[in-house]
């Protein structure tokens, strides 16, 4: 990129003919990486993300906010090395100089043909997978002069991997000539065209092979490519320069630099000399894999005339010649698996599946395994378990169908996505999400007969497993593994761990239908020790499904923290001091209700009177279900056996054990601190509820979820309220975007408030009324002096009463209970759930954790995914979030993407004047699948449902895009985002694809 880069307006939409700039999202002299979202635009149809496909330094001069900006315009510029300007016309122009003008490859446009093109826009033939460099026509769907919808299909073609539709998005008509069928094209050359009439159309046929490269001049925004395809991720990192001499193709440039190989002098095997991907492969395995790349190695002559190699043949054979540069061994166990197919077949699912599922539960020990090389000296580690399974196809071929989170799903839904792999692999009908880039590949010859073999490793995975046919002694289980990820003492604990768990199928299997609880003579089958809704829910649970239980609770209602001192009565001060919000909007409305005035004691009987009546529902509840609610303190006197103290003293002997007893507010060694809680100046989140009045001047301690509410509540009833907070920034646990923009807000609407972070509070003294606070921030020792301080510090599990090392329970960190995904501690019959096992302390997230708990305990079978909670923090505008950042995503081992809508946009927030905040969507770029939605935005509490169901479903952006919402809501915008963000990918795929 000697010359900078232009970044232009692109076209967006159909009828897109300009844009206005609406921000930058990097600064002159920002390192810039290929995809990342450089600034947003608002076209005719939405707010938009603008990314680049090029690494370098945003460069000036930039095109001012709110400017209104042609299709194809200048915006921006790249340059190669750090700097504030590019030599560009001035600001006020639309069109870069011609210097700065991207021309087509002169050596690619020396080799155009003279005839004059056809008439209309060519089809090309798209690149579906990252390893295509061209297709066979096996299909021709529609004829010449047929009508063509957007949408529609009009061939298929066959590429490395599978058999796969051309589908378009234009209308018009189809127009030869036609490529033949059987011909084999290269990526991007025409196999048709479409026309605007019947008239235009042509009859004729082209050539049955095309032979010659076609040029890709830039894309001009009035004809963009017809053919549109599922996006397929790059390989890291930037791509090559074209070569000197010649061209190469834009796999071959993506995977030069990943393989060390300098296309400069390599003689190129594609048509017209074209570098292909199979000549940077050769190069590699010639050169070695520390080494410089060279020419490719002549083999020697083989007599006799040799067929073409069908395109997944010649897939296979590139990659098996990648493999050779990978430093590989192989260490085997013999494993009994007769279990396990026992368990298989009890549970309707394949030996397969039950091996695949095996494995993942070995990979959580020893994630290693699951990770890559990735050049140069650098190892990718990845947390979801992709796994591929070889298969056959009908024809013969082989090709490796990809079961997607395996950790995350049960043997009942691998078996259904299973199933339906299969038997697209057989037809290879697989799409590239369904077949690329596993994470851990396994290879079972076992069935054939075959006694002993090694599998070979392919880049982008650390291992895969050969596995044998049984034999007297077991079943042989190989594993190749890439030495610069896994040694070998790693690669041996990993099959041990293997062995061990497909020999011990019922103790990670579930879905049995047995009760794993144990059998013997106790007064309880379970006993669940905590009334919240973890303990709660786990109880009703388990005495639907027959088990006789019993709920120790230390307080004469259930319900826990969540209904007495946070969730339910903090949402009640929530409420009204909501419609004391609320009436600043209604002068813009045109109503005219005076100001409002808070009745503290009508708002305490209030919110006491939810408390009782829901202790009272909840009690009654627990009891028509046939729980025995017990009210006292319980410890543990042996593995089997608590003492309880209190109102319902007694011993009981129980068979399973459930602990789900929270955790209480953390305060944190403030010198003055304790002194200040007994003299009533400072309270904490389990004692504010006692107030006779609110604070004029309130100091929180802590800008966490619990922290803030508090502090806007009590600001919105009327008080100065400080906040003090030692991380740099709030609601820590929230999205960064989301805790940045909250800050922003609250400076605007809430004048009374000052969140200060970086702080760090030195003591306090004095008493309700007058207490001052000693701390220290950038600008040195500081003092503030209130009416209350409100100590917010989070929670932190305290089991000292429990006596836990008497029944032989182990702890963890911050002396939190330690426990696996099934919630199961170190004891099979002992579970703990909720705030007590640390992790997300949230009312919703116990109660899961307690359903997961009772689940395991009956037989069948569940796990607490933490990549799928929520959470909300009820400030306004609300915070929320569903699942992961794209930071998040990207740590574990996903190519993600997001997608940003501000509120302001959105009608609904216009009528009610809620316009601050945003909705932000994280996807993965392989699957679509949603993992991720975020959000700043009054009424995110109501808004986050959908968003729970489609990250607990794994819901596609194709299916949110396709989902009919009703109008006008807010709901809307994630059709809306789910549309923009697969439209971005489809435009990456095809920038990817022609490698620009």
């Amino acid at each position: 990129m000697a010359e900078p880069y232009v970044i232009k307006m692109p076209q967006l939409s159909d009828t897109m003919t300009e844009g206005v700039l609406v921000s930058w999202e990097k600064q002159p002299g920002d390192r810039v990486e290929r995809g990342d979202v450089v600034a947003t635009i608002e076209t005719d149809k939405a707010i938009m993300d603008v990314e680049v496909f090029r690494a370098g330094y945003l460069a000036e001069p930039l095109a001012a906010v709110d400017s209104v900006i042609p299709v194809g315009g200048a915006m921006g510029y790249l340059l190669e090395e750090a700097g504030t300007a590019a030599a560009a016309p001035e600001r006020s122009g639309t069109t870069p100089p011609a210097a700065v003008q991207e021309a087509p490859d002169a050596s690619i446009a020396g080799r155009e043909s003279a005839t004059e093109a056809p008439a209309g826009t060519p089809i090309k033939m798209p690149q579906l997978t990252d390893t295509m460099t061209e297709g066979v026509l096996v299909s021709w769907e529609k004829q010449p002069g047929e009508r063509i919808a957007r949408g529609d299909v009009v061939a298929t073609i066959e590429t490395d991997k599978a058999i796969m539709d051309v589908e378009i998005f234009r209308e018009g008509f189809l127009s030869g000539p036609l490529v033949a069928l059987d011909s084999v094209v290269p990526v991007g050359e025409p196999i048709a065209w479409l026309v605007e009439s019947p008239e235009q159309v042509r009859q004729g046929a082209a050539a049955p092979a095309v032979t010659k490269p076609v040029v890709q001049a830039p894309a001009s925004p009035a004809a963009p490519l017809v053919a549109a395809v599922s996006p397929a991720p790059l390989a890291a990192g930037a791509p090559a320069a074209r070569p000197q001499q010649g061209a190469a193709s834009p796999y071959a440039r993506s995977l030069a630099p990943t393989l060390g190989v300098d296309l400069n002098g390599l003689a190129g095997s594609g048509p017209a000399g074209v570098i292909v991907a199979a000549d940077v492969l050769a190069a590699s395995t010639a050169a070695g894999a520390a080494g410089p790349a060279q020419q490719r190695v002549a083999e020697p002559p083989v007599p006799g005339e040799g067929r073409p190699m069908t395109a997944i043949e010649k897939a296979i054979s590139h990659a098996m010649t990648a493999s050779l540069s990978m430093p590989t061994f192989h260490v085997t166990v013999k494993v009994r698996p007769e279990a396990l197919m026992r368990a298989a077949k009890a549970r309707k699912i394949s030996v397969t599946v039950a091996i695949a599922k095996a494995a993942s539960e070995a990979l959580r020990q020893h994630p290693l395994v699951n990770a890559a090389y990735q050049p140069t000296d650098r190892i990718v580690e990845r947390s979801r378990h992709d796994i591929g399974i070889a298969a056959t196809t009908d024809d013969g071929g082989l090709v490796v169908p990809v079961l997607r989170g395996v950790e995350q799903q049960d043997v009942k839904g691998l078996q259904e996505q299973w199933t339906k792999l299969v038997e697209k692999a057989r037809k290879r009908r697989l799409s590239p999400d369904e077949y690329a880039h596993p994470t851990f590949t396994i290879s079972n010859m076992g069935m054939y007969g075959v006694e002993h073999f090694d599998a070979i490793v392919t880049p982008g995975t650390a291992a895969i497993i050969a596995i044998a046919a049984n034999g007297p002694e077991g079943m042989p289980i190989t594993i190749t593994a890439d030495h610069r990820v896994v040694n070998g003492a790693e690669a041996a604990a990993f099959l041990t761990q293997l062995k061990k768990v497909m020999e011990n199928p019922e103790s990670w299997l579930g879905g049995s239908g047995a009760p794993a609880i144990p059998a013997g003579d106790y007064d309880v089958q379970v006993l669940v020790i905590g009334g919240g809704p973890g303990g709660e829910d786990c109880a009703r649970e388990l005495a639907e499904n027959g088990i006789k239980v019993a709920m120790v609770n230390n307080a004469p209602f259930p319900g826990g923290e969540c209904l007495w001192r946070g969730c339910i009565p903090s949402k009640a001060w929530r409420a009204a001091a909501d419609r004391i919000r609320d009436r600043a909007h209604d002068a813009e409305m045109g109503i005219q209700l005076g100001v409002p005035q808070l009745d503290w004691a009508q708002l305490e009987k209030h919110r006491r009177g939810i408390l009782q009546t829901r202790g009272e529902m909840a009690l009654k509840t627990d009891q028509g279900m046939k729980v025995q609610v017990l009210e006292g303190f319980a410890r543990f006197t042996g593995p089997h056996s608590v003492e309880i103290t209190g109102k319902d003293a007694r011993t009981l002997s129980f068979a399973a054990c459930v602990i789900a007893t929270g955790a209480p507010a953390f305060v944190p060694p403030i010198p003055g601190v304790q002194e200040a809680l007994a003299a009533g100046g400072a309270v904490t989140s389990d004692t504010v509820w006692e107030l006779p009045e609110p604070p004029r001047r309130l100091c929180v301690i802590g800008a966490g979820a619990i922290g803030m509410e508090m502090a806007q509540m009590f600001h919105d009833f009327g008080a100065e309220v400080r906040v003090l907070e030692a991380l740099p920034r709030p609601v820590a646990e929230m999205e960064p975007e989301v805790a940045d923009q909250l800050m922003k807000v609250l400076a605007k609407n809430s004048p009374r408030l000052a969140v200060q972070t970086g702080v760090r509070v030195q003591s306090m003294a004095g008493q309700r009324g007058a207490i001052q606070v000693h701390y220290q921030d950038a600008g040195g020792d500081q003092q503030y002096d209130c009416d209350l301080v409100l100590v917010a510090t989070g929670k932190r599990p305290d089991t000292s009463a429990l006596h836990l090392a008497t029944a032989g329970v182990t702890l963890g960190e911050r002396g939190a209970i330690a426990v696996d995904e099934h919630c199961r501690s170190n004891l099979p019959h002992i579970y703990a759930v909720g705030d007590v096992i640390g992790g997300y302390m949230l009312a919703h997230t116990a109660g899961q954790q307690g359903r997961v708990a009772a689940a395991n305990l009956i037989g069948h079978g569940a796990r607490y995914d933490a990549a799928r909670d929520c959470g909300v923090t009820f400030t306004r505008p609300q915070c929320a979030f569903v699942g992961l950042s794209v930071e998040q995503a990207k740590a574990a081992g996903m190519d993600a993407a997001e997608v940003k809508a501000p509120m302001s946009i959105d009608a609904k927030a216009m009528m009610t004047g809620e316009t601050d905040g945003f909705i932000k969507v994280v996807a993965d770029k392989a699957s679509h699948r949603i993992v991720g939605v975020h959000f700043l935005a009054d009424h995110a509490d109501t808004l986050v449902g959908e968003a729970v169901m489609m990250v607990s479903a794994g819901l596609t952006l194709e299916q949110v895009a396709t989902a009919i919402h009703p109008h006008p809501t807010q709901t809307e915008l994630f059709g809306e985002m789910a549309r923009r963000l697969l439209s971005r990918l489809r435009r990456s795929a095809r920038a990817g694809g022609q490698g620009g």
